[in-house]
């Protein structure tokens, strides 16, 4: 067992993202300058298949702050803003609060003047509605629960061509095959959110000392027979 536990911890350094990681600034910035589409961004601190709410406003904020165009949003779940829509219907022009519905401690909700909304599923319940929402050049999906909208058919089912786009902002971790097949390129952001994958700017308040944030820790296994095993 010793020598097991000390293969995992020479080969810890050898553990990494399968796409290049930076801040949603830093992956925004590269996927504006980049000369091949769609590139795919993951949202990966609010991914909804992880736990994180799905509610998060950070990509949002930034996207309208760039002036980002040619974007689609998917996974942005928000029961008012869903139900606004239906209410107004397909074709209709309404503000709209999106966002920081089930967190709103973590960040803010963003405001927009003039949504259009392009496409609300046929459901028979208000909690399983989904609409298509434009405004200031980003089409993005709301949803009135958490729902994964990590694959290209998600979006195509809900009348919405993923590959059309400039950009695609994903809520979600790894990418899925069909939309891996789309990305040029994928990219991962170092998200804010509920799983934040940015492991040294969480902080550690447990264990001390820990690695990975004291990066150059030594450590070397030591065996213990557990208590469960000496009840045998």
């Amino acid at each position: 067992m010793t020598e097991l536990a000390n293969r995992y911890w020479n080969a810890r350094h050898e553990f990494h993202f399968d796409s290049p990681t930076g801040t949603i600034e830093e992956c925004l910035s590269r996927a504006m300058a980049s000369a091949t589409h769609p590139v795919v961004i993951s949202d990966s601190g609010d991914n909804p298949g992880g736990g994180g709410n799905s509610d998060q406003t950070f990509f949002l904020q930034a996207l309208l702050k760039a002036g980002t165009k040619d974007v689609l949003l998917g996974g942005m779940t928000d029961r008012p803003a869903t139900d606004a829509c239906y209410r107004a219907g397909v074709g209709a022009t309404l503000p709209l609060s999106i966002g920081a519905t089930l967190d709103p401690l973590m960040c803010r909700p963003v405001q927009v003047k003039k949504a259009v909304v392009k496409h609300l599923t046929s459901v028979t319940r208000p909690e399983e509605g989904e609409a298509v929402v434009e405004f200031d050049g980003i089409t993005a999906t709301l949803s009135a629960r958490r729902r994964l909208y990590h694959s290209a058919e998600a979006f195509r089912d809900i009348g919405v061509d993923p590959a059309q786009f400039k950009i695609v902002v994903l809520k979600c971790g790894y990418l899925h095959p069909t939309m891996k097949v789309l990305a040029n390129p994928a990219l991962m952001a170092l998200s804010r959110g509920a799983i934040n994958q940015d492991i040294l700017h969480i902080g550690n308040h447990r264990r001390q000392p820990t690695w990975p944030w004291v990066a150059d820790l030594a450590w070397t296994p030591t065996p213990y027979v557990s208590a469960r095993f000496e009840r045998k």
